[in-house]
């Protein structure tokens, strides 16, 4: 065993940790901890997703993960620098310099519309005088049988209800009983008004199956996050994320998700309906395969 396997191990006895308790902290599988552990490398994922496990545990045993990841790269044999690096295309600048049209053109026409402008305040015409003369009103002589007014209406005057009568004569022996014709029984307040029902909510839609040989996860915001979500070198989501908000369900074989914050960052897998972390540093990159 090389100083790496040696170094984790010595990490997480002096922290005082199981490698059970280093799995729940990490969201990490505990074999593959005990597999770096032994440099077993042979289990573990693929060397993309081996290198990401190694940060997250170097950074939750309080280690420096870039000298980890090079004791790991040594440890593997030195081969694992070599499986990341990705040639890069030479870009083809221009060798001359050529006009931008678009930005000539565009000078052009506020070059006009500024010449209009000026011409139009130095040569305009001064307001000319109206000569019409201003309109003078005049009275129409209305004849002598239209100046009659109507004769006023008498206001009638209120006559007192036989109710109101009764109620201000106290009722005496010979009074007669009220009959069932004249019992009027008031409806209960809350008969004519009913609460409006509320309308049925259709349940949330579940989310796709993945197919075989793909996974479909979605991403949980837990904090104000902005999350970059690439599926099988596809962009499928990138933006920000508010507290409590999540993306969509998205399918593929390869996932590389970037967030800003992965302590505030929970995965959910369709499948397992299991929530997991990937690990808790800012402007993490996370690898999850189908």
């Amino acid at each position: 065993m090389s100083v790496f396997g040696d170094t984790l191990r010595q990490a997480r006895v002096s922290k005082g940790v199981t490698l059970r308790e280093a799995e729940q902290a990490t969201r990490i599988n505990r074999h593959h901890l005990a597999a770096l552990e032994e440099e077993d490398f042979a289990v573990l994922p693929p060397l993309i997703y081996q290198r990401g496990i190694v940060r997250n545990y170097s950074a939750y045993l309080e280690l420096d993960p870039g000298k980890t990841l090079a004791m790991f790269d040594e440890a593997r044999g030195g081969d694992a620098a070599a499986d990341l690096v990705a040639a890069v295309k030479p870009l083809d600048m221009p060798r001359h310099w050529s006009p931008n049209f678009a930005i000539i053109a565009f000078m052009v026409v506020m070059g006009a519309v500024i010449f209009a402008w000026a011409y139009s305040i130095t040569f305009s015409q001064e307001p000319v005088t109206s000569t019409v003369p201003p309109a003078i009103p005049t009275v129409t002589p209305i004849p002598d049988d239209r100046l009659a007014l109507p004769s006023p209406t008498p206001v009638p005057t209120a006559t007192p209800s036989p109710a109101a009568t009764a109620t201000a004569v106290p009722p005496t022996a010979t009074s007669a009983p009220p009959t069932a014709a004249t019992s009027v029984q008031l409806a209960p307040p809350d008969a004519a008004v009913q609460a409006p029902q509320a309308a049925p909510t259709a349940p949330p839609a579940a989310p796709p199956q993945p197919a075989a040989g793909t996974a479909t996860i979605r991403v949980l915001a837990q904090g104000d996050v902005q999350v970059t979500v690439i599926g099988d070198g596809a962009v499928l989501f990138s933006g920000w994320l508010g507290s409590g908000g999540s993306t969509d369900w998205f399918t593929a074989a390869q996932f590389e998700v970037t967030t800003t914050d992965g302590n505030l960052t929970l995965f959910e897998n369709a499948a397992t309906g299991q929530q997991f972390y990937m690990g808790f540093g800012p402007n993490e990159t996370y690898y999850l395969g189908g």
